[in-house]
């Protein structure tokens, strides 16, 4: 499966197409990389001038991607710079579909999270609401994005399960909410589809690094587009995930350990947790 990964880059550290990349790869996805804009860093960690890929770049490199990859792909949008820019991957992403280039599209609506809200124009959110989200196959956020989305509070597992098929009634046939809270010490990666709702809890854990939220829904994305079921495949990334957190937290690294990314692909899962059915959702 090919996949058009369009979010931000850094140079040094492990977020959007940095960790992206190299996961979807070790899924076994063949990647077509599109940089929204490129950070020295990740600006948690301190200030930094961000380079902006210009919107006649960008859609060259859109055109490129959908033209020469092997259909059907899918396309990965992650952090834009601009709703300028998630415009035109909309126009690329109508036109190819028609063509039947490109068959899903799976968003992650990059705006905010818990730790520091919203961090971006507040133009953005509208976008994703009113102009992404009829588009998308499969919506990506975080439990903050969730719940500014669907204009609803998200305390708890339940929460995410309504807000999420408020969401689906718009458009995606799927979501996939990560970090929604469960109890002090546990959070859970909610997955809400069509025939019903899953969740894999993992353990909360004290970490620096950035970038997990990336890495989950690479490694869900080529996991699921590379034959898994949906369950099957949130259950393998939040375990690789799991093992990438495991390892950053015990040593307080500031950055995820990229090598121990791939090899959590090559290991026996080592999460006790599984996909635990939350309701059925058949009509």
């Amino acid at each position: 499966m090919d996949v058009i990964s369009l979010q931000s880059r850094v140079r040094r550290g492990y977020v959007g197409n940095a960790v992206a990349v190299p996961v979807l790869e070790a899924t076994g996805a063949t990647v077509w990389p599109i940089d929204s804009v490129i950070y020295a860093h990740h600006p948690g960690h301190g200030p930094v001038t961000p380079e902006i890929t210009p919107h006649r770049a960008l859609a060259a490199c859109l055109e490129e991607a959908v033209s020469r990859s092997t259909p059907p792909a899918t396309l990965l949008s992650g952090y834009l710079a601009s709703a300028g820019q998630g415009r035109t991957a909309l126009e690329h992403l109508d036109r190819a579909r028609n063509t039947g280039r490109i068959n899903d599209y799976f968003l992650d609506p990059v705006f905010g999270d818990d730790a520091e809200g919203t961090y971006v124009d507040p133009s953005m959110i509208a976008f994703f609401r009113d102009e992404a989200l009829p588009f998308c196959t499969a919506l990506l956020p975080n439990r903050y994005e969730l719940a500014v989305l669907a204009d609803a509070s998200v305390e708890t597992v339940a929460d995410a399960v309504r807000a999420a098929k408020s969401l689906m009634q718009r458009g995606p046939t799927m979501v996939l909410a990560s970090s929604v809270p469960v109890t002090g010490d546990r959070l859970a990666n909610v997955l809400v589809l069509k025939k019903g709702a899953f969740a894999v809890e993992v353990d909360k854990l004290p970490l620096r690094a950035k970038g997990t939220g990336d890495m989950l829904n690479a490694a869900f994305i080529g996991l699921f587009t590379g034959g898994m079921d949906a369950c099957q495949a949130m259950e393998q990334a939040v375990a690789v995930v799991a093992a990438a957190v495991d390892d950053a937290s015990a040593i307080n690294a500031p950055e995820l350990d990229l090598s121990k990314i791939q090899e959590a692909f090559n290991l026996e899962p080592t999460l006790d947790a599984s996909c635990q059915p939350i309701e059925s959702l058949e009509q």
